[in-house]
């Protein structure tokens, strides 16, 4: 039976402050109370943040008996105030303010949750942190508490291609885009202004800070302090991969968990192994806000999916399982990898050089690249050729790891700064690798040049299957090209065998069929909107055959219907580039165009950028029918990192 809604749009919302965000409802329209769900983030709920996905989801949740809100952030959108930077602390308190004034409500009957994919997730959780009396539940879908460890700094080093490149450029464009809900009385324009007047692109966060001062810290959320019930979804090959399991084991609260094989995309259309995250999200609000014993909190609190040839769910009941027997392997001098043989290979050691451009071959199992089909191949030897790499003997019986790898390696580096990576993978009999997962170290923050050292190096949180005549192999370098900056000397690095070795999360295979979970039905049909006129990705890796370059580059297009009169069209284009030789020489550049056609007129806005080790540069040029409007350019001086002692 059909339910007749009631939409209204940029409601303002009041902050203890006085700035008023804006905010669209879509509840009911029957005049009997109901919960509210919130998504609140910057990506303008008028525009492609709104429109693309989260629209429709929200009709749908109306349509089950909740009123639904999208809300800008402050400073964005058709919000006021302006911007304190990404993941300012003050946006928990503006979600504090939120929720506490839609529980006010006279259609809402107190009871408030929270969702989001990506930003809004994090809103989610950093509001939930703050404890509103009226948050009942959240479901933070791709998010974290810590933004450095997850995306800025990993592992400690210097930020790369999707804060410089590709997520902090577009962020400068969209954070100075007009809004696009055009009202009567013209406080569009008054908005705009102030947003043109006080909003610094992001870009500048990742310079000015890039170690882990207070800036950052002052943006963590203590998850110890959420007291309302928390379903956490991501996965493995997402950016939060590894913070979100770390952020589950200190929520307080009734809590629940589902990593799936996906990139930055929501379960339902997950390309590899989808699942039903809609219908379970649906489950834990109608159990926590609207009191359904549907029995989501009986069952296994935890639905991993464990990758690999076979894939396949497995519930469990602890993060990590406590069935987990920790295997060591041994990196030995001929390249084997080894269960500990007495002093094999104590005193030797091999040696390595830096080449900057290893890891443009793993772009295949990027966060962003969810356009590419996970059923290609996803071989990366050309980045195992380029690195120091152990392999071990063929598995003569398949073999789960789930948890969190770890390598300890003992070396010297040197120079500084330089980067440690170490990638774990499966190779199958034809030599193919695949990548099962990373972890990042900056040795300038824990070694001194020429001193030999024992460093630790935590990888993501994984789960993965082997099967019987697969082989590991742990691959060392120096790069992870562009995730990371590349350090700026040519190096080299000496491995010493004695005490190096990976821990690895070994489960033993339960007994049995394994536990699945059972999924509803997939709803992917919510995630897509008539207000998406399409879009599309591209990918481009090469070399310089006469020289010793690499190159990438992409572009990412959207085409939105805002409303009858209006069209949005973003164009971003992106690239970075770096030479063996020369790492101190990359350079990251952008274009991101966005073109509002309304039927008053046309505003283009283009924003520029290019970031070397030392500089970022942001040129914004807004024209208004082909007329200039306004224009500001922007200088970031900072080294990426600075060096270490």
């Amino acid at each position: 039976m059909a339910v007749n809604l009631l939409v209204e749009r940029n409601v303002l919302v009041p902050m203890r402050d006085g700035v008023a965000l804006a905010a669209d409802v879509v509840r009911p329209a029957a005049s009997h109370q109901v919960p509210a769900i919130i998504n609140f983030g910057p990506y303008h709920k008028d525009g492609r943040g709104g429109l693309l996905g989260v629209d429709t989801v929200h009709r749908h949740f109306a349509a089950l008996g909740f009123a639904a809100i999208t809300a800008d952030l402050r400073g964005l959108g058709n919000s006021g105030g302006h911007s304190a930077g990404p993941f300012a602390p003050g946006e928990a308190i503006d979600g504090h303010d939120l929720v506490e004034w839609i529980a006010r409500q006279p259609w809402c009957d107190g009871n408030v949750g929270m969702w989001g994919v990506s930003y809004p997730g994090v809103t989610a959780l950093s509001t939930a942190a703050t404890r509103p009396p009226h948050l009942k539940a959240i479901v933070p879908i791709h998010a974290t508490s810590d933004l450095y460890r997850g995306v800025v700094s990993l592992g400690g080093t210097a930020s790369g291609f999707w804060m410089r490149a590709d997520w902090g450029p577009r962020m400068a464009a969209y954070n100075l885009m007009p809004p696009l809900l055009h009202d009567d009385q013209r406080r569009w324009q008054d908005i705009w202004a102030e947003h043109l007047a006080g909003n610094t692109p992001w870009l500048q966060a990742f310079t000015a800070h890039p170690e882990f001062d207070e800036f950052w810290r002052s943006r963590v959320a203590d998850m110890a302090n959420i007291t309302c019930p928390t379903f956490n979804i991501c996965g493995w090959r997402d950016l939060y991969a590894d913070c979100t399991p770390r952020d589950h084991q200190q929520i307080k609260a009734p809590k629940k968990l589902m990593m799936g094989a996906w990139k930055h995309e929501f379960p339902d259309t997950g390309k590899e192994a989808p699942a039903a995250g809609m219908r379970e999200m649906e489950r834990w609000f109608e159990r926590w806000l609207k009191g359904v014993r549907n029995g989501i909190e009986d069952e296994a609190p935890l639905a991993l999916f464990v990758q690999g040839r076979r894939g396949l769910w497995r519930s469990e009941s602890n993060w990590p399982p406590k069935r987990q027997t920790p295997l060591e392997l041994f990196l030995r001098p001929d390249g084997a990898l080894v269960e500990r043989a007495a002093n094999a290979g104590a005193s030797a050691s091999s040696h390595y050089t830096y080449d900057p451009t290893v890891g443009i071959h793993s772009l295949l199992w990027d966060p962003w690249t969810t356009s590419l089909d996970p059923t290609h191949l996803r071989d990366h030897s050309a980045d195992d050729a380029r690195s120091l790499c152990f392999t071990g003997a063929a598995l003569t019986e398949p073999m789960e790891l789930i948890g969190t790898p770890q390598a300890c390696v003992e070396l010297a580096a040197s120079v500084l700064p330089l980067n440690l990576v170490v990638k774990l993978s499966a190779v199958d009999a034809n030599g193919q690798s695949t990548l099962i997962t990373t972890g990042w170290a900056d040795l300038g923050n824990l070694v001194s040049a020429g001193q030999r050292s024992l460093v630790s190096v935590d990888l993501r949180a994984t789960a993965y299957r082997l099967e019987a005549g697969q082989r590991l192999r742990v691959a060392l370098s120096c790069a992870d090209f562009p995730r990371l900056w590349p350090t700026p000397l040519p190096a080299k690095l000496q491995l010493f065998h004695g005490q190096s070795s990976i821990l690895l999360p070994v489960c033993p295979v339960p007994a049995g069929e394994p536990q699945s979970p059972a999924w509803g039905t997939l709803q992917p049909e919510l995630l897509h909107s008539d207000n998406d006129l399409g879009g599309s990705q591209g990918w481009e890796i090469s070399r310089d055959l006469m020289g010793d370059g690499a190159r990438l580059s992409a572009t990412k297009t959207e085409r939105v219907r805002v409303d009858a009169s209006t069209e949005l069209a973003i164009d971003h284009a992106y690239s970075a580039n770096v030479a063996a030789s020369r790492p101190g020489q990359a350079q990251m550049l952008s274009t991101t165009t966005v073109r509002i056609v309304q039927s008053t007129g046309v505003t283009q806005l283009v924003a520029r950028t290019a970031s070397t080790a030392e500089q970022t540069s942001v040129d914004v040029d807004i024209q208004i029918d082909g007329r200039p409007y306004w224009q500001r350019a922007w200088q970031f001086s900072g080294a990426a990192k600075p060096p270490g002692p």
